[in-house]
């Protein structure tokens, strides 16, 4: 049998990390609704957090491009977009190949996608071997009334102090008690504060991407949303994207009578690849995350 060999850009196309001055043409290809300009260009700004991937033409217009964002000790692959020009062809896979060996140079412990089995962005994870690991999750969207006045509105590119929002870090949600979880902590993130238990965050959008629920039941959502009440006023953030197992049909019912948005209509596993058997913490990412910023990426 003939050795497989993974897919590089296509013929005439260069793989980089976008650049400020690349952020409406990026934004031009994204097909999120609240994903403008302002937006893209925010998450260029905070490079240690976020990574844009793309594959360039010639002439310098990208024709696809990759969103990732770090999340703990991984970059969460969260969207890939290709020009009409380029549909078909290999332009989606050639940018997920570059930013994985991107996060493989810049220190990052592996990639992270959320994988919903009947959707192509599934079949893409499985050529970048990523595999899914535990339940199966749906994705809540709880809102924080109010979260973002503090900061300004979801586009605006830092805070009211004129400090750059911060794009990632950890929060003590304080549930400790007895009883499961509904979702244990899935990063791996080390459980050392006796007042609760600790989750990752990352900003996507306006929303606060959870890394696990520590909840017993609906009734905590109360004290989720306090916790992450100071990390919202910082971000600007307006919502919480929260994990229940899709099996936990009452509760799905109890969310849906109290008009809390599902993300998706299929349950998603999350699902994983890791580079090697190395880790590295989060300081080491942003030291390291200077790699490739203005160079190219190829797999």
């Amino acid at each position: 049998m003939a050795a497989t060999t993974e897919p590089g850009p296509e013929a005439g196309l260069v793989a980089r990390r976008l650049r400020t001055g690349d952020a409406e043409a990026a934004a031009r290809l994204c097909s999120f609704e609240d994903v403008d300009a302002a937006v893209v260009e925010r998450e260029l700004a905070a490079p240690d957090d976020y990574c844009w991937m793309g594959l360039f033409r010639a002439d310098g217009t990208p024709a696809a491009v990759h969103r990732g964002m770090r999340w703990h000790r991984h970059l969460l692959l969260k969207g890939v977009f290709v020009d009409d020009g380029h549909r078909g062809v290999s332009a989606a896979v050639g940018a997920a190949f570059a930013i994985r060996d991107w996060a493989r140079q810049a220190g990052y412990a592996g990639v992270l996608a959320w994988m919903e089995r009947n959707k192509p962005e599934a079949q893409l994870a499985a050529r970048l071997r990523i595999r899914p690991v535990g339940p199966l999750l749906h994705r809540f969207l709880v809102p924080l009334p109010a979260a973002g006045d503090a900061a300004g509105s979801d586009t605006a590119p830092s805070t009211g102090s004129g400090l750059p929002r911060p794009g990632a870090g950890t929060l003590t949600v304080p549930l400790p008690g007895e009883g499961a979880p509904a979702v244990g902590e899935l990063l791996g993130i080390e459980q050392d504060d006796p007042d609760g238990t600790r989750v990752g965050w990352i900003l996507d959008r306006s929303r606060l991407v959870l890394s696990g629920n520590p909840c017993r039941s609906v009734d905590d959502l109360k004290v989720l949303r306090a916790a992450a009440a100071q990390t919202a006023a910082a971000t600007g953030a307006t919502a919480l994207e929260v994990l229940f197992e899709a099996a936990d049909l009452l509760t799905a019912l109890s969310l849906a009578k109290a008009g809390v948005k599902r993300l998706s209509r299929s349950p998603v596993n999350l699902g994983v690849l890791h580079f090697e058997s190395r880790s590295v913490d989060g300081s080491a990412v942003e030291r390291r995350a200077a790699l490739g910023r203005s160079g190219a990426a190829r797999p």
